[in-house]
């Protein structure tokens, strides 16, 4: 299981140019760095937006645009149905894992919002990119990978209110 998981990311880094990994790397770094310099305090958001947007984009890239038209549409709307094929397990945890930043960055940035919205934001992010998928004809546009990935934001959210109470108990000295 862990070697389909490395092997599984692996194939999504590999699908994606290094200079777009470079390119988003030196964007982040020279914007953290005028942020940080120019206002210490506010610039974190600013620098959580900043990620949230490259991480977005890189997801958007190995999703979508990066990949070939294949031609041919290929949809599955049916509830669940990735569930009676065990070789997509590892995928649809992924379709999970890689939502969890982005519930993560949205909630800091938006200074955690009621659960419902950034469940509501991820779950419209997911359904943008099955919808390009499937205009696009690139790769398989499924009903699955929306649910799996609303469920990733929603665990991005768990983990920040999770961190956020750590971090209130600390300042408070509980």
């Amino acid at each position: 299981m862990i070697e389909e998981l490395k092997l599984y990311i692996l194939s999504l880094i590999s699908g994606i140019p290094h200079f777009i990994y470079e390119g988003l790397l030196s964007v982040f770094l020279i914007g953290a760095v005028i942020l940080l310099v120019s206002k210490w305090r506010e610039s974190i958001k600013d620098i959580v937006l900043l990620l949230l947007i490259e991480y977005l984009f890189l997801i958007y890239s190995s999703t979508v645009f990066l990949r070939e038209d294949r031609g041919v549409i290929r949809c599955e709307i049916i509830p669940f149905w990735s569930y009676s094929r065990p070789d997509l397990l590892v995928e649809n945890l992924m379709n999970v894992v890689v939502f969890i930043p982005i519930g993560l960055l949205l909630s800091f940035c938006m200074k955690a919002q009621k659960w419902w919205r950034i469940l509501l934001m991820g779950c419209g992010i997911s359904l943008s990119i099955e919808i390009l998928q499937l205009l696009l004809r690139r790769g398989c546009s499924e009903f699955d990978d929306v649910m799996h990935n609303t469920l990733g934001c929603l665990l991005g959210y768990c983990l920040y209110s999770i961190i956020k109470i750590g971090y209130e108990k600390t300042l408070n000295g509980v």
